[in-house]
């Protein structure tokens, strides 16, 4: 088991409960995935065809947060345009993917493991997709038993008190 969270221990926010309900936390997941695949590939690119020629690649780190903030405010305003709903339910926890040490955490794995390598593009691309869906799915997971356990001790707990 080699992922984000449980080896890493990237990425915990979302995993500990920045949700309430499951659909929430499946939106928030899609949209983590789809950031960490597209900002892998961006930093690959931005990594190689800029600072690498510049000799300026001591500025990863600030590169790499740019690139983030960047698709996380195309995530927001998507969602904002086309799912109303989804964009409401996620509230303040959307914006605070920028901040999410999982999103940055790829990249900079993939700097320092990947880059330069034959096919690194597509080995930073799968990794991103890999480690996002492998954490998302766990958190998303995770979230649907807790919501499930609580809610079953809660009827429990409830019909106990009420019966002689």
């Amino acid at each position: 088991m080699n992922n984000f969270i449980f080896c890493q221990f990237l990425g915990l926010c979302p995993y500990i409960g920045v949700t309430e309900r499951t659909s929430s936390a499946v939106g928030m997941g899609m949209a983590v995935i789809f950031v960490m695949a597209l900002t892998s590939a961006i930093t690959w690119a931005v990594y190689e065809w800029v600072l690498v020629p510049f000799g300026i690649t001591y500025l990863y780190i600030i590169a790499f947060i740019l690139v983030i903030a960047a698709f996380v405010q195309m995530v927001e305003m998507f969602l904002q345009k086309s799912l109303p709903a989804l964009y409401r339910a996620l509230g303040i926890y959307l914006p605070l993917i920028t901040t999410n040490c999982a999103v940055l955490g790829v990249a900079t794995l993939n700097m320092r493991q990947l880059f330069g390598t034959p096919h690194s593009l597509v080995k930073c691309v799968v990794q991103g997709l890999g480690g996002a869906s492998d954490s998302r799915w766990r958190c998303s997971s995770w979230r649907a038993s807790a919501s499930g356990w609580s809610s079953a001790t809660c009827r429990n707990r409830s019909a106990a008190s009420r019966s002689p």
